[in-house]
């Protein structure tokens, strides 16, 4: 394992533990849960934005990427204590259960940008883009093969939802 993988855990690690006990505290688990959704739609919004933003401010990608994804992140955490403070989502007894899960996601979402702003910033031809099939805990972070392989598990038991591929 390189840095890059004990940088990717470290973060995961940590933060679940923080918003875990950040849930316990709150009063319930919508906080940790409506975070969550909020960086993680930060990072989608980030990684499919970032490309036309850089071209049109003329900015590098590297510096377009990071900056836009905190912005959005930002964005997201103010919404989600608005969103919290309305709701009081809670389960009572199952709390710090699913603020454990949703602390993993969203950890999960940031550690995941954190090996893409790397790998722009490194290029297709740096070292973390040559490596990542060598690196156990920054590959799974970054392609979330795990996750797939559930997913493709789940449809063959056909647990999965009816989907009919001539309809689309």
């Amino acid at each position: 394992m390189q840095w890059y993988d004990w940088t990717a855990l470290v973060m995961v690690v940590v933060g679940t533990i923080i918003q875990t006990i950040r849930g316990s505290k709150a009063g319930g688990m919508g906080l940790p849960f409506f975070e969550a959704a909020g960086v993680a739609a930060a990072a989608t919004a980030a990684t499919s934005f970032y490309p036309r933003l850089a071209e049109t401010t003329r900015l590098k990608g590297s510096l377009v990427l990071p900056v836009l994804f905190l912005l959005l992140a930002v964005l997201g955490f103010v919404v989600a204590r608005w969103l919290f403070a309305i709701t009081r989502l809670s389960f009572q007894s199952l709390d710090g259960f699913f603020s454990f899960m949703f602390g993993l996601v969203l950890t999960w979402a940031v550690a995941h940008m954190f090996l893409r702003v790397v790998m722009v910033w490194q290029g297709a031809t740096g070292e973390l883009a040559t490596k990542i099939d060598e690196l156990p805990v920054a590959r799974e972070i970054y392609q979330f093969r795990t996750w797939n392989a559930l997913l493709k598990l789940l449809f063959k038991a056909k647990l999965g939802p009816e989907l009919d591929p001539d309809i689309g």
